[in-house]
């Protein structure tokens, strides 16, 4: 009798194991998924000239999708009518890998970093959410404003946040495929302020908001 009160109970894991495996999507999600989706236009600024698809500007190094290992990377560059340019770079990904502490990109990239604040910015579709904010400068050029969040399956978290709600989701759902993003703002023209660069990634964030249903 105890055998096969053993055996009913290691069916029902496997069972209840495969039911679980049965709600993981049926396809792999490509580029292609991520870049469709990402904004043309967010108030009066248009996304520049491109050059790899009707809504990319420029693509990352092949090393860095070697590295990330992501879904895929929206890298964009927004201009307005006065010719003030916002670099928005998206990443998509199922795990933290994707998502690197991009201090450390700025730096082997050739930005010095002269100051670093969490600072939280006011968005209509998630409320206050936390963004880690830099001003950098490269070869000579003036200061430049920056900032990046990050996007778990339990919301918008800081850079450490997002590692841990990474992993407790992992842990709560086992059998669930994570998704997660990190949204990166540039100002890169010295005309973009502080303040315009905060307000243009609120906007973004809450456009893309809509446009996807909640799903970005």
């Amino acid at each position: 009798m105890k055998n096969l009160l053993i055996a009913i109970g290691a069916t029902c894991l496997v069972l209840g194991g495969a039911k679980e495996l049965g709600k993981r999507p049926p396809e792999k999600l490509e580029e292609t998924w991520l870049t469709e989706k990402v904004l043309e236009s967010v108030g009066d600024y248009q996304v520049a000239p491109k050059e790899f698809g009707s809504k990319v500007t420029y693509r990352m190094s092949d090393e860095t999708y070697e590295v990330l290992d992501p879904i895929g990377i929206s890298c964009q560059i927004f201009e307005s009518p006065l010719g003030k340019r916002i670099d928005v770079v998206i990443i998509a990904g199922h795990t933290m890998q994707s998502f690197h502490d991009q201090q450390v990109c700025f730096k082997a990239q050739g930005w010095n970093i002269l100051k670093t604040e969490t600072r939280m910015i006011d968005t209509e579709s998630h409320g206050k959410i936390p963004a880690s904010w830099m001003t950098i400068e490269q070869r000579g050029e003036s200061p430049k404003p920056a900032m990046y969040l990050f996007r778990t399956p339990k919301g918008f978290d800081s850079y450490q946040g997002a590692r841990w709600g990474f992993l407790i989701n992992k842990i709560e759902k086992p059998f669930e495929t994570q998704m997660g993003y990190s949204y990166r703002f540039i100002g890169l023209t010295s005309d973009v302020s502080e303040d315009e660069l905060v307000n243009f990634a609120a906007d973004y964030l809450d456009e893309l908001d809509r446009e996807t249903n909640g799903v970005m």
